[in-house]
């Protein structure tokens, strides 16, 4: 390229031959075991649910910060994408306050505490992404058909592009899962010229 021998080069991307995807009964049923039994510890707890509701990465979720969960008159909300950060309803907020107030690892932080939502064993460091994975694995749930399933399931209750406004996402990955699902947004009849006779 600096030599101006290879002008015209276009490099394609990988396709996926499959696309890893929970039904809606086990995405849900797995919400429930996160929101109400006691299926592993409150913070791998809030962090399943985070995958689980709203499509959000393990590597993202590892490294969120306390400030990314705000109170407002209106509940609670997060924030997780650059626009309007996502209502948390119950009884997710009510775990989520809960793991707020009792986040562990809180020693290895400095003496104000640690900054993250889920602080690491090292001093000033979050919950390392692959330790998050590892266990959210061994509960049983399949990460990245959770995630798309999270994902399909949002676009077809709100439109693609703010969807990936509020979590974070780009707008052609969501507009690629909305077309997937099939979203009802897609799917409006334009309007017809009227004549005026």
């Amino acid at each position: 390229m600096k030599n101006r021998t290879c002008t015209n080069i276009t490099i394609g991307f990988r396709q996926a031959k499959t696309v890893p995807l929970l039904t809606q009964g086990q995405r849900l049923a797995m919400l429930k075991a996160c929101l109400t039994d006691d299926i592993d510890t409150l913070s791998h707890r809030v962090a399943a649910t985070l995958l689980l509701l709203y499509a959000q990465p393990v590597v993202k979720i590892a490294a969120m910060k306390s400030t990314d969960v705000i109170l407002t008159p209106g509940g609670l909300r997060l924030s997780l994408g650059e626009e309007h950060p996502a209502p948390v309803p119950e009884p997710f907020a009510s775990l989520l306050t809960e793991h707020l107030a009792s986040r562990p690892n809180m020693r290895t932080g400095s003496s104000s505490g640690s900054p993250w939502l889920f602080p690491g064993y090292r001093a000033g460091q979050h919950m390392h992404p692959n330790t998050l994975m590892m266990r959210l694995r061994e509960i049983g749930i399949d990460l990245l058909g959770a995630r798309n399933a999270s994902l399909r399931s949002l676009v077809k209750e709100v439109p693609a592009p703010l969807v990936a406004e509020m979590l974070g996402y780009s707008y052609q990955v969501t507009q690629k899962h909305g077309a997937a699902a099939a979203d009802p947004w897609s799917r409006y009849a334009p309007i017809a010229p009227v004549r005026v006779n």
